[in-house]
């Protein structure tokens, strides 16, 4: 049973990071094809040319996160507040939202809120953005108690590093700042956060280090029982 488990989480894995990677690109081709600096977000909004690709690169990235969850669905954090709920709960809620930010493009321009400008719909994708980007630094943090020193130090750095990132670039659209460096913030965050996923995937899917990645959730469980 444990090596049937540990095949079908490999197969999962291998789905989860082909589908981040290939979002990724998907998402760089709808980028590069624009002579200018934009939000992701952007890329996506209503009349843009690059609305589509948008969205199929959003849409296989939630797919990414969503497996990945998956296959971290027995990791448990040992920190008090964090352990009241899996990590996987926080990357499909991550994923969920996303998920709302996709079907929810931005009005033309992605108007700021802080503007007239701004519709329900800019409130709306920028809420869940926001949240989404919010989720996936408490999977980072909750992810800090990992058996492998490595993934707990990768953890613990990319969730403070991309939420600073991310805070810092959204902190600027809202202001319509430099939207050069604000732009490049997020994609720099967002980039992050892949790699971070991609990490998990081989640390947890791959059969020989999974067994060792699951031993604190194993001694955790007997202890609560």
């Amino acid at each position: 049973m444990l090596q049937r488990r540990g095949t079908a989480d490999a197969v999962v894995g291998a789905v989860a990071a082909a589908c981040l990677v290939a979002g990724a690109i998907v998402i760089g081709i709808a980028r590069v094809a624009l002579d200018r600096y934009l939000y992701i977000s952007e890329l996506g909004a209503l009349t843009m040319p690059t609305a589509g690709l948008f969205q199929v690169g959003f849409l296989l990235v939630v797919v990414g996160i969503v497996l990945v969850g998956v296959v971290v669905r027995d990791v448990r954090t040992r920190v008090p507040v964090l352990r009241r709920w899996a990590p996987a709960a926080s990357l499909v809620t991550a994923g969920g939202l996303f998920t709302i930010a996709a079907a929810v493009p931005c009005s033309p321009g992605c108007p700021s809120l802080l503007t007239d400008g701004a519709q329900w719909r800019d409130w709306v994708h920028i809420a869940a953005a926001v949240l989404a980007f919010a989720a996936g630094c408490v999977a980072m943090l909750q992810f800090a108690t990992a058996s492998d020193r490595w993934v707990a130090r990768l953890s613990i750095v990319s969730g403070v590093v991309v939420g600073a990132i991310a805070a810092t670039g959204g902190i600027i659209s809202l202001a319509r700042g430099n939207t050069d460096i604000g732009s490049t913030l997020e994609y720099v965050a967002a980039a992050l956060g892949v790699v971070w996923m991609l990490a998990m995937v081989l640390v947890h899917a791959v059969p020989s280090r999974s067994a060792r990645a699951a031993r604190p959730a194993d001694v955790l469980a007997g202890a609560d029982r």
